[in-house]
């Protein structure tokens, strides 16, 4: 899972790099990335981050959330799979 969170600011390099390691201690975190360009941050993650943890580490850091961010949720508990295909559909 992705999210992408606006914010008022990016600091600069020196304090992305503490912020990094903030955010990836969290467990279920596998990836950050701070666009100083963009004021955004990009946070990879497994469905059990919460999206509150995440802000608050931000905040944390002295970055602020932009408001109405709020994340999409996924329910995916009346997912079903497509049935199972043979060979034989294949076949041109």
């Amino acid at each position: 899972m992705r999210t992408v969170i606006k914010v008022e600011r990016a600091a600069c390099c020196v304090f992305n790099n503490s912020l990094n390691r903030e955010i990836a201690s969290i467990n279920g975190v596998y990836g950050v990335n701070v666009d100083n360009y963009k004021n955004q941050v990009t946070i990879d993650h497994t469905n059990d981050v919460s999206f509150d943890l995440i802000v608050a580490k931000l905040e944390e850091n002295q970055y602020k959330v932009l408001p109405g961010q709020i994340p999409q949720q996924r329910d995916y508990s009346n997912f079903e799979w497509p049935s199972e295909e043979t060979e034989e559909d294949y076949n041109l």
